[in-house]
């Protein structure tokens, strides 16, 4: 049935000023379930909980976490699935991929969690993906829940494959770090290669509960799964950029970009989350008039295994040889350009000074206005030639790949 999802294209300016040479375009593209979606009933769970145990998790982690786990089975209906992989430098399945009937008996398996070894992930990460496989389909919400404390140890490049085979099953990898020395960067990756989402980051043990929580909540809520974006380009029109700005900012991977194409797997969407994405663009001094420079094309599985459904909409401008006032540009757009813009050149500030311990970059004013106070500070300290801690660096990252769910227009 068509009319789950609505597509909305806005551009950050309606009229483009005649000028001889190529101009900077912004579209914004948004996907939004819609109420017919939000009437079904709601999709079986598929949950794999891969978990790291190494001997870094002992204490108050590792009980959180299972904490964590716990909750979230107690919170399962008895048609979802949850498996629950651990992992150090070896990995092991504590609860085969089963339905949640027998609710204590999962638990118990659980608490049983010992902590101790190193950190291999991909074992976990692997092993987790076989469990997910074992039910995953079309009309069954598949992720991975994927939760580490440490840095893995040699198979960073394998993780990466295994999150790309989790995306072409329709799998996304929801990946938490937890503590101080996790490498956000491959966990970041991890989520977008497999979409599903960046890096949470848990500052405290007992944050898990909530997150885990959330992330129940969110599988509970999709409505319409693997969504995909896709943007086709007219004569004269080159893509520079794109960006994903809700429901967090995270840079797409340019290898999406075509001469003539932008392509960007959303993966599940949710009832009253939507997700969009933010192209720039450069296109050709046109004459006088209305121009269509882009088609927008959002595809996904129709609910009920009724086939692939798909939502199209025009991107057009108006080129005119009046001058154009700066007050024409879309507020909305804009403010999204202008936050996408601050999380990329504070991630650049960010990887640099991971990298040699020191800042060069300055953040222009415009950046920082955006940012919260307590960024700010740690953000200055930084280009005073200060030191801020791995937690403050971890901290930075997450927050401000979240400005857009502060947005103020």
């Amino acid at each position: 049935m068509a009319g789950e999802v609505s597509l909305n294209c806005q551009v950050g300016r309606e009229r483009m000023q005649i000028t001889g040479a190529s101009q900077l375009a912004y579209v914004l593209l948004e996907a939004r379930s819609n109420a017919t979606a939000a009437t079904q009933t709601r999709m079986p769970v598929n949950f794999a909980l891969v978990l790291d145990h190494s001997g870094s998790m002992r204490g108050q982690k590792i009980r959180s976490v299972k904490d964590a786990v716990k909750l979230v089975i107690d919170q399962m209906a008895p048609q979802d699935i949850v498996s629950v992989v651990i992992f150090d430098d070896n990995v092991q399945v504590v609860v085969p991929a089963q339905h949640v009937t027998d609710r204590e008996l999962l638990k118990a398996a659980v608490e049983g969690i010992r902590d101790g070894g190193g950190t291999a992930m991909s074992l976990g990460m692997s092993v987790g993906l076989t469990e997910l496989r074992k039910n995953a389909s079309p009309n069954m919400v598949s992720r991975m829940i994927l939760l580490t404390d440490g840095a893995t140890y040699g198979d960073a490049d394998r993780c990466r494959r295994i999150a790309d085979d989790a995306g072409a099953a329709g799998i996304g990898i929801y990946p938490f770090g937890i503590g101080a020395d996790w490498q956000e960067d491959l966990l970041d990756n991890i989520g977008q290669r497999s979409s599903g989402m960046p890096a949470e980051f848990i500052q405290r043990p007992e944050q898990a509960v909530t997150f885990f929580q959330q992330q129940l909540q969110s599988a509970e809520a999709v409505s319409v799964r693997n969504a995909q974006l896709t943007l086709r380009l007219t004569t004269g029109v080159s893509p520079k950029r794109a960006v994903k700005v809700l429901p967090l900012i995270s840079e797409v991977d340019p290898r999406t970009l075509s001469d003539r194409e932008v392509v960007v797997p959303l993966g599940d969407l949710e009832r009253g989350t939507p997700q969009a994405v933010l192209v720039e663009m450069m296109v050709e001094n046109r004459p006088a008039g209305v121009f269509r420079i882009a088609q927008a094309e959002l595809s996904y599985d129709a609910p009920g295994g009724g086939g692939q459904e798909r939502v199209r909409s025009d991107v057009v401008v108006t080129f005119t040889n009046d001058p154009v006032p700066a007050e024409e540009a879309n507020p909305l757009v804009m403010n999204y350009a202008e936050k996408a813009n601050a999380h990329r050149l504070v991630t650049r500030v960010l990887d640099e000074y991971k990298q040699t311990g020191k800042v060069t970059i300055r953040l222009h004013p415009n950046v920082t206005k955006v940012l919260d106070p307590e960024t700010q500070r740690a953000l200055d300290q930084l280009a005073a030639g200060g030191a801020i801690s791995p937690e403050e660096v971890k901290s930075i990252g997450n927050k401000t790949r979240k400005l857009t769910q502060r947005f103020e227009s």
